[in-house]
């Protein structure tokens, strides 16, 4: 199951934005320096809650030496993380009257400290005027998490220790909650230093998951986990582990990635949640219970049950949240701990409590807002009609509600509507990214379907998973008939939208084939219009996606390819639409020229499709990633690529070879195999085999491929230059223009020439291309003399290797000259 993160605005852009704090590390490595400091007293860490205060004084605890002596403390009971040893209140009927209160307090404290090895301890014997010499006293340090919860006469104990024992304070403390007094009065004397705690962010996440896993993981993982735990630290950590046990995550070629296949019943999250809920007091528990049970909930519903006061309470400590609109909702702050509470309330309290609250105004305009109610009903044993049942199929679009959609599915009886929930059980199976189970389902229902409305969806579905290869191509259903032409164009029309848009993507591909890529960019920018205006198409959106930023890729459309791959709550969407994304803005990032950028962004989603069922874009990802090996010097993972990508081109058996992504894949396979053995036979095979074909785009990529290999004997080969500009003359738009200045400028092998071809290559984002410009106009420089001219061409030949390595893409409107640098 993939949850639903359930995230507000401020959480969200708490994640996404950039600390103007120091970082975790940064703040870790500045208390520990300052811990032995003589001149810092106390340090107070100040965050939200589940900002990862405990977990930072841990880290603290970790990172001092074994010789300074720590003691740990923690103001609130139920944290088992660090020893407890807050001390309560003495009450009056136990203090001696002889003896102070305080004094009281201090052998508590004492007891809780227990003995230190280096408290002195004089020998016994009979000889007293040996003068026994006391070890040095180590560092006392104390360590106290929430701080603000300790009641003042431990505290003031506690800071006692300060100047008696020379002792250091550490300690953490929430933002929302006010320091006691006295704290205050040491940070204004000058002795007790704050550092304020940023909110927990995607990366920080990310990187808590890779020390936890030890290894990899993936972005779409890792921010899966941070927006499910309410980006809550302990939370975090406790899913990370329980998601591990349970098979949800798994490790796949050095990547731990979602298997949205297992079921993860979060028992280490359950418990902790279990024993929280357990210490509120019974109303605001039951009233916990209920929304997580079937949020969202109404907020009147709540309050009627189990009173005003409980929901204040739980909405101050940020327990649940109000939804925006009318009338007012709540639900809890967390999908996991929504989930922690809904699986740690037995069968009976939920069947009670089910019973024992009025149902909400249920519709077939409202259950897809009401999944978790209709649920929570089925699971009782009580009954719903197919038709509200159904009506939650929009849901089963979105990989965080699928499953819910699902069992929605599961509990249709009629059997006139059989067809109805067959058909929403395959949708919910693309949604979470088992598009190989749901495709027969598809074929089935658009073959032998009853209902009319369920064999054309199901053919729709089919036709979209047919642009990414997933189906065969004659297992789709006909497209329906198409009628009149297009008199400006010539292209047949169809009056059904879905059929437009897979036209128009198939026609978008076999003009960039042919060289017409602005043409092609007309055709898939009118699908994704398509799309965009219409909802009921955004099953196409994978697809024509993955055309449209081909079409501006030869179009060198660079500022509309950004913000169309630019999603970074990725988590949200369905498998394949996010793979889809990947591969796209890797091959972006390697046609520019930036082969250990598409490297890092191929790996991960690599491992995602290995069993998607999508064999034609997983072979284009490795064919892509294979190439971006060899280019880093990698020969022998290139080849193991290589490998990969005609592995999936074999089992895709049924796509067509000479559509745009097995032909693309072929050019990349090609190009890997001779990149890696420094020849040029592959691709020059390639190169005569798409121009007996007519494809001349590929034919002109091939060609400008043979000539950026160093190590190839086609680098210096005047035929092929010409060869290049011939072709590259034939294909319209940027791209073709901008080979044709790169071939002519080869061809001349003038410095000068070279090097405005290279500043024009390097304006259309062409990097690879703009570097071979600018050394072969540093050597022509040097070879007439002109040192000045040389340098000029080498400093913006190093600037562009560096950008190479630095693996980072570079911004829109970066040159590695004066303006860009």
């Amino acid at each position: 199951m993939l949850p639903d993160p359930w995230l507000d605005e401020d959480t969200v852009t708490a994640g996404l934005r950039p600390s103007t704090f120091p970082d975790r590390a940064q703040l870790l490595d500045l208390i520990l320096s300052a811990i032995p400091s003589a001149s810092t007293s106390g340090i107070v860490v100040v965050g939200e809650r589940g900002s990862g205060k405990s977990h930072l004084l841990l880290s603290v605890k970790e990172g001092l030496p074994k010789t300074v002596d720590v003691r740990t403390f923690t103001g609130k009971p139920e944290l088992k993380a660090i020893h407890f040893g807050a001390l309560g209140a003495v009450s009056a009927g136990d203090v001696d009257e002889a003896v102070a209160p305080g004094l009281h307090v201090l052998r508590a404290l004492t007891s809780t400290l227990g003995p230190a090895d280096y408290l002195y301890t004089p020998h016994r014997g009979r000889r007293r005027n040996k003068r026994n010499v006391q070890p040095a006293r180590p560092q006392l340090v104390l360590l106290v998490d929430d701080i603000h919860y300790i009641d003042p006469a431990s505290l003031a104990v506690l800071l006692q220790l300060i100047p008696g024992f020379g002792a250091t304070l550490v300690a953490t403390a929430e933002s929302r909650h006010p320091l006691p007094q006295d704290l205050y009065q040491l940070w204004e004397d000058g002795f007790l230093e704050q550092y304020f705690l940023p909110p927990f962010s995607f990366s920080e996440a990310h990187a808590l998951c890779e020390t936890v896993l030890g290894g990899h993981v993936q972005r779409r993982a890792s921010s899966l986990l941070a927006a499910m735990s309410g980006f809550n630290v302990g939370l975090l950590c406790l899913a990370v582990n329980d998601a591990r046990r349970a098979g949800f995550l798994v490790q796949t070629d050095g990547y731990w990635t979602i298997d949205a296949r297992a079921h993860c019943h979060w028992p280490g999250v359950v418990e902790h949640v279990r024993v929280e809920n357990f210490s509120r007091p019974p109303e605001e528990r039951q009233a916990l219970e209920l929304i997580a049970l079937a949020e969202p909930v109404a907020l009147d519903v709540v309050e009627r049950h189990f009173g005003q006061g409980a929901i204040e309470h739980l909405l101050a400590n940020h327990d649940i949240r109000l939804l925006s609109g009318r009338p007012p909702l709540v639900r809890t702050s967390s999908w996991l701990r929504g989930e922690g509470t809904r699986l740690s309330v037995p069968h009976s309290r939920s069947m009670a409590l089910r019973l024992g609250v009025e149902e909400p105004a249920l519709t077939r305009e409202t259950a897809p807002a009401m999944l978790r109610w209709m649920t929570w009903t089925i699971d009782c044993g009580l009954t719903l009609s197919d038709e509200l049942l159904l009506a939650a199929a929009p849901a089963a679009d979105r990989p965080s509600t699928a499953e819910l959609a699902r069992k929605a599915a599961s509990a249709v009886t009629g059997a006139v509507h059989a067809d109805e929930a067959r058909l929403l059980r395959a949708r919910a199976l693309i949604a979470e990214g088992q598009v190989g189970e749901a495709a027969p389902e598809l074929r089935q229902l658009a073959v032998l379907g009853g209902p009319l409305e369920v064999k054309v969806d199901a053919a729709h579905r089919l036709m979209a998973l047919g642009l990414l290869g997933a189906v065969p191509h004659e297992a789709q259903s006909a497209e329906p008939e198409l009628a009149g032409q297009d008199a400006g164009q010539g292209s047949r029309v169809t009056e059904d939208p879905a059929g437009l848009v897979t036209w128009n993507a198939r026609e978008a591909e076999r003009l960039l084939l042919s060289g017409a890529a602005p043409e092609a960019l007309q055709r898939s920018s009118a699908a994704m219009d398509a799309i965009g205006a219409d909802p009921g198409l955004e099953m196409f959106q994978p697809g024509v996606l993955l055309r449209h930023v081909m079409s501006l890729r030869f179009n060198l459309a660079w500022g509309l390819v950004d913000p169309l791959l630019d999603c970074p709550a990725d988590y949200t969407l369905p498998m394949h639409l996010s793979a889809c994304l990947d591969v796209a803005r890797g091959y972006v990032q390697l046609s520019q020229g930036l082969p250990r950028a598409a490297r890092a962004t191929l790996e991960p989603v690599h491992a995602e499709l290995r069993d998607a069922g999508l064999p034609p874009v997983r072979a284009l990802a490795a064919a892509l990633l294979a190439y971006s090996e060899a280019l880093c010097g990698n020969p022998r993972q290139a080849m193991t690529r290589i490998e990969e990508s005609l592995a999936a081109q074999e089992s895709a058996g049924h796509v067509d070879p000479a559509g745009l992504l097995p032909q693309l894949s072929a050019v990349y396979v090609a190009a890997a195999h001779d990149q890696a053995s420094g020849a040029s036979r592959q691709l020059m095979a390639l190169a005569e085999q798409l121009h007996a074909q007519g494809c001349f785009l590929l034919e002109a990529e091939v060609l400008s491929l043979m000539t950026l290999n160093p190590n190839s004997p086609a680098v210096d080969d005047l035929v092929i230059q010409r060869r290049l500009g011939a072709v590259a003359g034939a294909v319209h738009g940027p791209f073709g223009a901008a080979l044709g200045t790169f071939a002519a400028a080869l061809v001349e092998n003038d410095p000068k020439t070279l090097e405005t071809a290279g500043r024009s290559l390097s304006t259309d984002r062409q990097f690879a291309h703009a570097a071979l410009c600018y050394s072969r106009a540093a050597s022509g420089y040097e070879a007439r003399t002109r040192s000045a001219a040389s340098r000029r061409a080498s400093v913006l030949v190093e600037r562009l290797r560096s950008a190479f390595d630095s693996g980072m893409v570079p911004p829109l409107g970066w040159v590695p000259g004066r303006a860009g640098g």
